[in-house]
């Protein structure tokens, strides 16, 4: 037990960093993209999703399974990757001892445990924590198989090799390297070598059924991945990555760790798994460095999966140093790598941005998204901000501006929606706007009543120029119908032309009720209005008094439309009932309500208010 102790409190570390944050920080574009595809929870939907992609199957339906357990908040979509690195941590140190021996696997663990790249792709709504451990699996099950080939482990080694297939593509460099190993430098029984190439025939087996949609994939694949150059300077940015930010002292121990597996004597089979992981991690990173001048391969996420086996013979390195230098050196790497982050993907605000919408929003109202390649993360994020029931409509239109397929102009691919309701928010960010400019323009009788910006934060600041994300909200005011007329003096005259309100509202929810107004002449008076639900009895349960629209009513132009909201809070101790809506003008000099149909107030529907979640 005791020796158990020490790889527990690794373990714990490592699920300290990957937990901490992981609840915080919203969505970026890569993981809305995942809560997108995730998100409809029917497998043929998220195959075809994914299949138009580059990306394999089973993180997505997974990740949507998962879903329906757990539900959609940021930790909960982000704990599939999050088991995923805590686990490859725990692998790490068992491939450690089985090759190098119990302290260099403690170490290995360690390093691993708090590297900022295993610790980000250990976040995120993303298949890479997948690879990271599939990679693992896939390690020490080859290395434990050339030791003592037995079925048991070759049965494993096929199932963690099908996992990386399916998990992410770019894994398959490390299973080139253990072909490699396997075929030329082993000197296995050939019946034991037969064994092996069958194991890699039935992983491909095994993933024959995504090889129609894998094919389907290469022109995008071909694409490769914008990333860092090959040059000193880009290498030096991969280097800083891959080692963490103390690149002298961890990139000293690994080549002091290299050096003592190249050059000292030991067993054949132990030396051959040495160099196995020597070639699947500093191996890789030269062949992908130099790859990458044809085909972008040298970005974070796609070199991630290459840091298990650099810890590896990182923590080997550290073990040969003498005891308290050995000491002193791992507590530095820790507490500096725990004090400092030097790479995290940079991040929209989004959040912000749907709080914004979510401040004003009513259930009914029409989103749509004008964010491009960020559609999908503003998706999930106001997923987040809004009420879950009922669902809101939220139309991306990335399909149709800047994808890889198609082109197309917005408006008639949203209008016949946007005809279908009252209210339309349009969020829109760093695109040109097509929704905006013909909605301000009175497109299908709309007129914009509310605009409001939220800041893209700093990380995404210095990268792009437009600085704000704006939210507007458009209403389509349908006067001639059932109209109020407030006042029966020249110069007291209100008519109120329209007001929309839910159908219904939940206990403790803000509820926006919105009026239109005209007047037949001007007003010498500033005139106030009450907005309030009346209970079976008549009596007032909420109510909510304030100026009518943007100007004070002297300033109102004679037969101009005005738009005025009034926010009502439900108390959340209101019983379950329906309410009916009145609404009161009065001049806050005398507090007199204009008279309305003989009346103090009129009264404009009627609402039913439930109990809520």
């Amino acid at each position: 037990m005791r020796r158990l102790v020490p790889l527990l409190a690794i373990l714990l570390l490592a699920a300290a960093t990957r937990i901490v944050n992981a609840g915080h920080w919203p969505v970026w574009t890569d993981e809305g993209w995942s809560a997108w595809a995730a998100s409809d929870h029917r497998a043929e939907v998220i195959l075809d999703k994914v299949a138009q992609d580059r990306h394999p199957p089973l993180y997505f339906l997974s990740l949507s399974a998962w879903w329906t357990l757990a539900g959609n908040s940021r930790i909960a979509l982000r704990f599939l990757s999050i088991a995923s690195g805590i686990l490859a941590v725990a692998v790490v140190y068992r491939i450690g001892v089985d090759w190098f021996g119990s302290r260099a696997a403690h170490y290995a663990a360690l390093l691993l445990s708090v590297l900022d790249v295993a610790i980000y792709y250990s976040q995120e709504i993303r298949h890479y924590g997948w690879l990271i451990l599939s990679v693992c699996l896939m390690t020490l099950f080859f290395l434990r198989y050339l030791r003592h080939p037995r079925f048991r482990t070759l049965f494993l080694y096929t199932l963690s090799t099908a996992f990386m297939f399916y998990s992410l593509y770019i894994g398959v460099l490390v299973l080139i390297v253990q072909i490699g190993i396997g075929l030329l430098a082993w000197h296995g029984a050939s019946r034991a070598k037969a064994y092996l190439i069958g194991a890699w025939l039935a992983a491909g087996l095994l993933y024959a059924p995504w090889l129609v949609a894998l094919s389907r994939q290469f022109a995008i694949l071909g694409e490769g991945i914008a990333g860092f150059p090959t040059t000193f300077d880009g290498l030096l940015s991969v280097a800083g990555i891959m080692f963490g930010g103390q690149l002298a002292l961890t990139g000293s121990l690994y080549v002091l760790g290299a050096q003592r597996i190249v050059a000292r004597p030991q067993p054949a089979v132990t030396w051959l798994a040495r160099m196995t992981i020597l070639f699947s991690g500093f191996g890789l990173l030269c062949v992908m460095a130099v790859a990458n001048l044809w085909i972008g391969m040298l970005s974070a996420r796609t070199l991630a999966y290459l840091a298990p086996m650099l810890m590896l013979v990182c923590g080997y390195g550290l073990s040969l140093i003498a005891g308290q230098a050995r000491r002193i050196l791992a507590i530095m790497l820790v507490a500096v790598a725990l004090v400092t982050t030097d790479f995290t993907q940079p991040r929209l605000d989004y959040h912000l941005a749907a709080q914004a919408v979510a401040a004003d929003f009513t259930p009914g109202d029409l989103i749509i998204l004008e964010t491009g390649w960020d559609d999908n993360a503003f998706r999930y994020e106001l997923s987040l901000a809004l009420p879950a029931e009922p669902e809101p409509e939220i139309i991306r239109t990335l399909p149709w501006v800047g994808n890889r397929f198609v082109v197309r102009p917005v408006v008639p691919q949203v209008e016949d929606r946007i005809r279908a309701h009252r209210r339309v928010w349009i969020v829109n960010w760093l695109q040109p706007s097509q929704v905006i400019p013909f909605l301000d323009k009175g497109g299908d009788g709309f007129t914009r009543v509310i605009s409001r910006t939220s800041p893209i934060g700093t990380q995404y600041k210095d990268l792009y120029s437009d600085p704000l994300v704006r939210e507007v909200l458009f209403e389509r005011p349908e006067t001639g119908k059932t109209e109020y007329h407030f006042g029966d003096v020249p110069g007291s005259r209100f008519t109120l032309r329209d007001a929309l309100f839910p159908a219904q509202a939940t206990r403790g929810q803000a509820l926006h009720i919105d009026l239109w107004w005209s007047v037949p002449e001007a007003v010498p008076l500033d005139y106030s209005v009450g907005v309030f639900l009346l209970d079976a009895t008549g009596a007032v349960r909420v109510q909510h008094d304030g100026p009518p629209g943007a100007q004070p009513t002297t300033q109102w132009t004679p037969n101009a439309l005005i738009f005025d909201r009034h926010t009502l809070t439900v108390p959340g101790d209101l019983p379950p009932d329906t309410y009916r809506i009145g609404v009161q003008v009065y001049w806050y000099g005398n507090r007199e309500p204009l008279p309305v149909n003989g009346a103090k107030y009129a009264i404009i529907g009627e609402m039913k208010v439930g109990a809520g979640a």
